[in-house]
């Protein structure tokens, strides 16, 4: 321990103040190794420039299996070397997978290294916290116990976002806000990187906001620095359709040759596998350079050597989910109609002509359910039910303030559009809730719990005498953006504008709960509320459908208040 300390001591008096962080790749070069073998960047020259790179706010977007999770853990053993009296904590997204990673990779790679093995304090030495020379570093999962980063620090490094819990990433921020401050006022460092979901999530939509780095290749036919880009220049020998078209039946195709598949210029249609393959010939260009936070895309071709045009293709019969493909092979973002709602001009056209509150088509020949999504701003849907199609009739934000509670509004409307059944969202306001359930007949108006299952094969159940709905969150909105995708819901022009973009923040996203199992979840990048006000609408109209024997409609008033169990 003692000499490794001095040898960080003297490394670190040799590094000027401020420019030990640009080193980094040096450091990395001199202490780390790899299955037994000192650490190169032969090979993976991508590298570099991300582990080198000083900015405070740093995020990778990359495909899998191009050792990024291998370059943090390099990179957060070589900031123990230059950094003094800090806490780092470094999180994946489950508690148990941040235990393994700890006790497999760093303490393998640790392990490997004379000089990390001499830094490391065995005294203090877990899965969750180690001491490295005069620094902390703690490993966490953000589901499950996150007790391990809760604590201020000095960097924070996350893998995988995507799958990771939202809440805990930007909890993490807080605990940067003692560490110093960069020239733009910005305190500590972080570091995020994953492979992407759906566009506009997670690390999409940090790389969207940085400056946005590509590792361009230069033809040595015609000169032309380009991004190779795979639906426009991924050839298939005998594949003459747009790539975008590809099946995995077509793998199975003898008129195709996917062994012979090859990138091209998108300048002069030059095979470019030789100049992928020469460091001399790359280099990372960012396309919006001014803007202060970093980012970097890795695609497979950046790692030339391993993942050949022929290799990228033939994965694509490995996932039975096109997008995954997208995701981990390519590392890029893919939304379809099975994760994010459609809400494209097209679409826009196709839905966009229902009518506002014409009492003919949707009050007196229809059904006319509601949804409402509870807030200091309420927001409520109003849609009427004609055989398989819904159509939004009313859609409004109204304030809900002590001086002006949204009640009287609400009801007024439950009255004005006679509705047979509006479902409430059960928080956070429980006193507009009582207020509203208790002041129809018993089940005309309904709380509404999301849960994240319900008994047997139903996405709803219904509780205290149609008081109370509980509902499968992920299940129920996962139909609603079936039947908003497939067409089956339309929107008057009026308010299409106001609803989409709270659709368009809805995304569906498979990652592993606490437990390590993988489910679907719905999360949101933005304002959601009218999403929510429509999947309560939806939920309205399946109880119209199953529990409408239970509802009163001849009884008075109920005086009770609604209690959430």
């Amino acid at each position: 321990m003692a000499e490794s300390s001095m040898m960080a001591t003297r490394l670190r008096a040799r590094l000027r103040k401020g420019e030990g962080l640009d080193k980094l790749d040096q450091v990395v070069e001199k202490y780390g190794y790899v299955e037994g073998e000192p650490f190169s960047f032969d090979g993976h020259e991508f590298q570099r420039e991300i582990i080198r790179d000083t900015r405070s706010r740093i995020y990778v977007r990359k495909c899998s299996q191009v050792g990024l999770s291998e370059l943090m853990v390099q990179k957060i053993l070589a900031l123990n070397v230059v950094l003094q009296h800090k806490r780092i904590i470094f999180t994946l997204p489950v508690s148990a997978m941040a235990a393994k990673f700890s006790k497999d990779r760093i303490d393998g790679l640790i392990e490997q290294s004379e000089f990390y093995r001499g830094m490391v304090v065995k005294a203090n030495n877990s899965a969750s916290q180690k001491k490295i020379g005069t620094n902390t570093l703690y490993i966490g999962g953000t589901f499950g116990d996150t007790g391990a980063i809760s604590v201020p620090a000095y960097a924070v490094i996350s893998d995988e976002i995507d799958f990771s819990n939202q809440v805990v990433l930007g909890k993490l921020s807080s605990r940067l806000r003692h560490a110093p401050k960069d020239e733009m006022g910005i305190p500590g460092m972080r570091f995020e990187f994953s492979t992407p979901t759906v566009d506009d999530y997670g690390i999409d939509e940090r790389f969207k906001k940085g400056h946005q780095a590509y590792y361009m290749v230069k033809c040595s036919n015609c000169s032309t620095w380009s991004v190779p880009d795979y639906f426009e220049d991924f050839v298939i020998p005998g594949f003459d359709k747009p790539l975008i078209e590809l099946e995995r039946r077509d793998l199975e195709n003898e008129r195709y040759d996917f062994q012979r598949s090859w990138l091209k210029c998108s300048c002069c249609g030059a095979n470019l596998q030789r100049d992928l393959e020469n460091p001399e010939r790359r280099q990372w260009v960012a396309r919006k350079p001014d803007v202060w936070e970093h980012s970097y895309q890795v695609y497979p071709w950046d790692l030339p050597t391993y993942n050949t045009p022929s290799s990228i293709i033939q994965q694509f019969g490995e996932y039975k989910r096109e997008e995954d493909y997208y995701n981990f092979v390519l590392g890029i973002s893919f939304s379809s109609p099975d994760n994010s709602f459609t809400v494209n001009e097209e679409h826009k056209v196709r839905v966009g002509d229902a009518e506002l509150w014409i009492y003919e088509k949707c009050v007196v020949k229809s059904s006319t359910v509601g949804g409402l999504d509870v807030g200091k701003t309420c927001h409520l849907v109003v849609m009427a039910k004609a055989g398989n199609q819904n159509f939004v009739v009313w859609a409004e934000a109204i304030p809900n303030t002590i001086s002006r509670p949204a009640t009287p509004e609400i009801l007024a409307r439950f009255d004005f559009f006679k509705m047979r059944k509006m479902v409430v969202d059960a928080g956070p306001d429980i006193t507009l809730v009582n207020q509203l359930v208790g002041a129809k007949p018993l089940g005309q108006i309904s709380a509404c719990q999301y849960v994240r299952s319900v008994p047997g094969l139903d996405i709803i159940s219904e509780h205290d005498d149609g008081q109370l709905i509980k509902a499968d969150r992920s299940k129920t909105m996962g139909d609603t953006m079936k039947q908003h995708n497939a067409g089956f819901i339309h929107y008057p022009k009026q308010v299409i504008d106001d609803i989409f973009p709270h659709l368009k923040a809805i995304k569906k996203i498979r990652r592993p709960d606490s437990s390590g199992d993988t489910v679907e979840t719905f999360e949101a990048t933005g304002d959601d509320h009218y999403g929510h006000a429509l999947n309560y609408a939806n939920i309205a109209s399946i109880a119209l459908d199953e529990f409408a024997s239970n509802m009163g409609v001849t009884m008075p008033p109920m005086v009770g208040a609604f209690r959430m169990k």
